[in-house]
């Protein structure tokens, strides 16, 4: 070793204390982790499949680097899950499982990098395993399940990378980390365009709160290529497609808002936390006030940046999620750090026992029977609680619907009849169940759907599902339009199997090449009071 290298690493070992990185606690972790393992895969295949995994898979079918909602990787993942297992939830869903107890194993080793004990890192293992935020990810194949680990797994090797920084022999040892963090932040773009943000909000914590030579690294400028080159397909079909990625901002914001306004975001963020958000707030007070937690403290500015948008912009709660690994490692670590009397031990113990029971309690019990659901749907708010509680349901009835309307179509008029539905969940579920009965192409003008390839302008018949009027929906007039089949449930579900029409509309006053670009629309038509 050379003089300067042997420096390098007597002032880490001084700026660490003096202390070697204690050992990982892989029989506690992975204790942990088999149980949360077991648990979480028994319910699996509970739940029917919902409109948004019915979607993935559709788009998966269509391959594009980009779609207008979302990246390339969870339709990629739920096309092949399909192929490989045809109807089977629980393959379908097992990406979203492995994700969650990756980031149940990657709060324990955030613990250990800022120093934790077994202990320590067992507590932020079993915390992250028993929140909401985990027993969501688990539950069904969604962006967020990818997402949330991704984005811990990135701050996990920034926080690596300051702790390594002057103690590997070579700056070019502990650069790779850098570069593996653009790695990963390149993945984690295919999935969703949350990660430049991110990455922006990690910068920018650098920037303020050091170590500012990070900008001096040439791992830091490699992995922000590779991030930016990751994304650049998708920027060029955003481009060519006018930009829905930027419309879908509003819409997941007037969605979410729809379903709890602003001044309930507080009790949205407890509900995803449950008891053992009281970790996460001590974590929170650990950046500021934590010695070990103290070198770290550049992930301040991309948590903050991130609690301004979901707690006063009105974006999804579960945005926070991915910063649960890092929280609750730093909230078990200061917790050790400053020691505990008897009595908060105690409580301490009761919070996590009464977390963990809640966690096995909605696991087992979710999702309730159709049969006890008494009140109809009519707003937005109860769609989202209908959703937890009772799961998806009523698309047999929807099938059923279509091919009754499907039926009552003349000989002469099917050939060249297609299927066109006012939203993505009736495309994606005729997409999917449709060709066993043998139904035709499907077409939507909502959200993802409405860029996939139009109808041919062959199609002078369609089957048209949906709520409202054709005319109303897709700004075009037909020769013929006539209401063949009424789906509608009382207790059923806005838009599934209640609200629903079926019209058979023939010669479109347009052809559908010309009128189909301005039919597009992004937000979810169901049928409820926002």
């Amino acid at each position: 070793m050379t003089g300067e290298t042997v420096a390098g690493a007597v002032r880490a070992v001084e700026r660490d204390g003096g202390a070697p990185l204690p050992a990982f606690a892989w029989r506690e972790v992975s204790a942990i982790t088999a149980a949360a393992g077991v648990l979480y895969f028994a319910r699996l295949d509970r739940y029917a499949l919902g409109g948004d995994e019915l979607y993935f898979i559709g788009a998966g079918h269509h391959p594009a680097v980009s779609y207008a909602d979302q990246g390339p990787a969870v339709p990629l993942l739920a096309a092949l899950a399909d192929d490989l297992a045809p109807g089977s939830a629980t393959v379908l869903r097992l990406p979203a499982l492995l994700m969650t107890l990756l980031a149940v194993v990657l709060s324990a080793l955030i613990a250990r990098e800022l120093r934790g004990g077994r202990g320590p890192q067992a507590m932020a293992a079993l915390a992250y395993a028993v929140t909401p935020a985990a027993v969501l990810q688990a539950a069904m194949l969604s962006t967020y399940a990818l997402d949330a680990t991704l984005t811990a797994g990135i701050s996990w090797l920034f926080l690596r990378w300051v702790r390594t920084r002057e103690l590997r022999r070579s700056r070019f040892r502990a650069d790779h980390l850098l570069v593996l963090a653009g790695l990963l932040a390149a993945l984690a773009v295919q999935v969703k365009w949350l990660v430049p943000l991110v990455w922006a909000g990690i910068a920018l914590g650098f920037a303020l709160l050091g170590p500012r030579e990070v900008f001096r690294r040439p791992g830091w400028w490699l992995g922000s290529a590779v991030l930016a080159l990751s994304g650049l397909p998708a920027v060029l079909w955003q481009y060519a497609n006018g930009w829905p990625q930027l419309g879908m901002s509003a819409v997941i914001r007037a969605e979410q808002l729809a379903t709890s306004p602003l001044v309930a975001m507080p009790w949205q963020a407890v509900l995803l936390t449950g008891p053992l958000g009281l970790l996460i707030l001590a974590g929170m007070w650990a950046g500021f006030r934590s010695e070990l937690v103290r070198p770290y403290r550049f992930l301040i500015p991309m948590v903050a940046l991130g609690l301004v948008g979901v707690l006063g912009g009105g974006l999804r709660p579960y945005y926070m999620a991915a910063a649960f690994p890092g929280l609750l490692a730093a909230g078990a670590v200061y917790l050790a750090e400053v020691g505990l009397t008897r009595r908060v031990r105690t409580f301490g113990v009761a919070i996590t026992a009464l977390a963990t029971a809640i966690c096995v309690s909605v696991v087992l019990v979710l999702p309730l029977p159709q049969s006890q659901l008494r009140q109809p749907t009519d707003r937005y708010s109860q769609f989202d609680w209908r959703m937890r509680l009772f799961g998806p349901s009523g698309w047999e009835r929807l099938i059923a619907g279509v091919d009754a309307a499907y039926r009552l179509v003349p000989a002469e008029q099917l050939p060249g009849l297609v299927l066109v539905t006012q939203n993505y969940w009736q495309a994606a579920a005729l997409d999917h169940y449709g060709p066993a009965l043998g139904f035709p192409a499907v077409y939507s003008t909502n959200r993802g759907y409405a860029y996939f390839p139009p109808p041919p302008d062959t199609a002078t018949t369609i089957l048209y599902v949906g709520i409202d009027r054709p005319q109303t929906t897709l700004g075009l007039e037909f020769a013929e339009a006539v209401e063949l089949v009424r789906v509608d449930d009382r207790l059923g579900v806005p838009s599934v199997n209640r609200h629903v029409s079926v019209w058979k509309c023939r010669y479109p006053a347009r052809p559908w090449s010309q009128a189909w670009p301005g039919m597009r629309r992004l937000p979810l038509v169901d049928g409820t009071a926002r």
